[in-house]
């Protein structure tokens, strides 16, 4: 067993987390700066630690580079001959340790088993037993050259989100990040009530919410009995699985430590022939109810009843439905997020939360109910901040309520992004969105790695990153990422993605790979119709185009689910007045959730006619352009459109 120093940038939080649960659990001893006690001298305690360790983990990433803690503590590190160097993203280290063979661990899923953390354990090992050498055989991370416009890019956009981002960091980790028993879960049984159930599986399935947990830089999951932690956990997790017919059911039950109250019980179904990915998908789903549920308490400074939480929890249930593969219903949410401000009537998570659920069960109510959804919305939200002004999730709703792209809208978003974060990540994904609307791409990708950073484990997470990367051209993490996701979740739509982006990236292969998967949600006309427009561009044949067109125009006039994937297909094509006359359809009078559709790559030519002008200026995006003086990415463009010329 060794000593090991973990340096890190708070930045990266979540990961470091993760790293140390794993490094725990090869029997190292790892000291990181969430062990500061209370009123501990800071700077001391972290220098005494760093002198005692036998080996200096440092996870390098874009944020660390940045960092003269990290720096100094990697110069420690390598000075004394006890430096191992990792890269958890894709950046390089700083000048003075690129001479070091950095261990790659940027495509790490989390899992404290996978075999690329064999590679740290050999390398502390070595620091332990001579404390010098180069590190031993490991994967290493080949170093990007940028060009100068690549940096200039980087800038710009770290100009319109970066300050954001590092502000709500701090308020973060100052408000949440202290190791507070009511973040503690402790996890007690987890059984096979069926003879046809392995006791393997809940083992497994005990393993995966470790690890899921181990993902969370807030939310500590302990295991063992109670007089065996060092500090009690206010909060106890039990499982079972059982298999009924073709369906394995895993039933949760978090209960109070102390009262033993019953705070929360959930049936998971999963398909007895998924038993291999079942518990990783019933880990993500738990982990993420819990700390949607525990991270709201924690952040309430007044009493909280376990029948409020019990509520709250509930409520999580419903707001995280899509990570426990289900569909949420709005009116559910919205009656239970009720029960939650009348049993605490002083919790600003819970106004908030009946203020997410008024908005979202708007745009499926009767016409008529609409405007008094929407006051209540406002109204909740306006009482979630006067309670508590760090409540993102708030200023998010109220930013809903705005005219689409406005700055209105946007100054929302910005103030939800830089108080303290929420516990999904949504705040980001929000402005994300909006930036993507406004043609902001590469700002979008910056929002929605923030909130990748919080919540790593989340599908919907996971498909907005992947597609924002797609749409700047980073087709390769974009598939990374679409991989990990599937191997979390076969059955995932995200495999649409996959035929729409073919159209950006001209890379064909993995879209016709996921139109002949049965399990892509494409009906049999559709497949025909891609694989026809995706051949006709592999051919490059006029004829085979002309035929492809015909056939993509053929599902327009039947309505097609995703009628995006027709607006990429006919511009890549070259049917450039079909595609945006489908896409001004889609976008509507007032705009929608669609519009980035608008500066999708194939559309190029589109964006160059008076049309495409006519529409940007009906929906608000023109002015929103001068006003903001944040142009469309395909603005700065050698030879941009001649619209670009009417911002200034």
């Amino acid at each position: 067993m060794a000593r090991v120093f973990l340096s890190y940038s708070r930045q990266d939080q979540s990961s470091a987390k993760a790293i140390a649960t794993a490094l725990e659990r090869c029997d190292h001893q790892v000291w990181w700066d969430r062990h500061l006690e209370g009123g501990s001298r800071y700077a001391t305690e972290i220098e005494d630690e760093l002198k005692r360790a036998d080996a200096v983990v440092v996870l390098w990433s874009h944020a660390s580079t940045q960092s003269p803690w990290v720096q100094d503590e990697a110069a420690e590190g390598r000075n004394s001959g006890r430096l191992v160097p990792v890269v958890i993203d894709d950046s390089q280290p700083p000048l003075g340790f690129r001479q070091f063979q950095a261990i790659d661990l940027s495509q790490w899923n989390g899992r404290p088993g996978a075999k690329v953390l064999e590679s740290v354990d050999r390398a502390i090992a070595v620091r332990l037993a001579s404390g010098k050498g180069d590190i031993p055989e490991a994967p290493a991370k080949p170093h990007r050259r940028h060009s100068g416009l690549w940096f200039t890019r980087r800038a710009f956009i770290c100009a319109t989100v970066a300050l954001f981002i590092l502000m709500s960091g701090v308020l973060y980790w100052r408000n949440a990040g202290e190791d507070r028993p009511d973040l503690r879960v402790r996890l007690a049984a987890f059984n096979s009530l069926s003879s046809g159930v392995s006791e393997s599986v809940p083992k497994v399935l005990k393993e995966e919410i470790l690890a899921a947990f181990g993902t969370d830089a807030l939310i500590t999951a302990t295991l063992g009995n109670e007089k065996s932690q060092k500090k009690a956990a206010a909060y106890v997790l039990a499982g079972s699985v059982r298999k009924v017919g073709d369906e394995l059911r895993f039933t949760m039950h978090l209960t109070d430590a102390d009262s033993g109250d019953t705070l929360w019980t959930q049936m998971l179904k999963r398909p007895a022939a998924s038993v291999e990915v079942a518990p990783r998908q019933i880990a993500v789903a738990v982990s993420q109810i819990l700390r949607c549920a525990l991270t709201g308490k924690a952040q309430h400074p007044g009493k909280f009843s376990n029948e409020a939480l019990s509520a709250y929890l509930s409520y999580c249930q419903e707001y995280m439905a899509d990570s426990a593969g289900n569909v949420m219903n709005p009116a559910r949410a919205l009656d239970i997020a009720r029960r939650v401000v009348e049993l605490s009537p002083d919790f600003s998570r819970g106004w908030s939360a009946r203020a997410w659920a008024a908005v979202y069960d708007s745009r499926s109510a009767q016409a008529a109910t609409v405007p008094a959804l929407r006051a209540e919305a406002e109204q909740a939200a306006r009482k979630a901040i006067k309670l508590d002004p760090k409540n993102s999730q708030a200023y998010e709703v109220l930013s809903g309520l705005k005219p689409r792209n406005s700055l209105e809208r946007e100054k929302l978003l910005v103030k939800a992004v830089s108080v303290r974060p929420g516990d999904c990540g949504c705040e980001f994904v929000g402005y994300g969105g909006f930036l993507q609307n406004v043609g902001r791409m590469e700002a979008a990708v910056e929002a929605f790695k923030r909130a990748h950073d919080m919540v790593p484990l989340s599908a919907d997470v996971n498909a907005s990153l992947a597609e924002a990367l797609f749409l700047t051209g980073k087709a390769a993490e974009a598939r990374t990422i679409v991989e990990s996701l599937l191997e979390v979740w076969p059955n995932d739509p995200v495999r649409e993605l996959l035929v729409r982006s073919a159209f950006w990236t001209k890379d064909y292969r993995p879209a016709l790979a996921a139109l002949a998967d049965p399990r892509s949600p494409f009906s049999d006309e559709e497949r025909k119709a891609y694989s026809a427009a995706i051949r006709a561009l592999q051919s490059g044949s006029a004829v085979q185009k002309a035929s492809a067109i015909g056939q993509v125009l053929e599902l327009t006039a039947r309505g097609s689910d995703d009628q995006r994937i027709l607006v990429s297909a006919l511009a890549a094509l070259g049917a450039d007045r079909d595609a945006l006359a489908l896409a001004d359809k889609l976008v509507g009078r007032d705009g929608s959730r669609d519009e980035y559709l608008l500066f999708e790559p194939p559309l190029d030519r589109v964006r160059r006619m008076p049309e495409f002008a006519a529409i940007v200026q009906r929906i608000g995006l023109l002015e929103y352009w001068r006003q903001s003086r944040h142009p469309p990415d395909f603005c700065r463009e050698p030879k941009a459109p001649a619209l670009c010329g009417r911002l200034s």
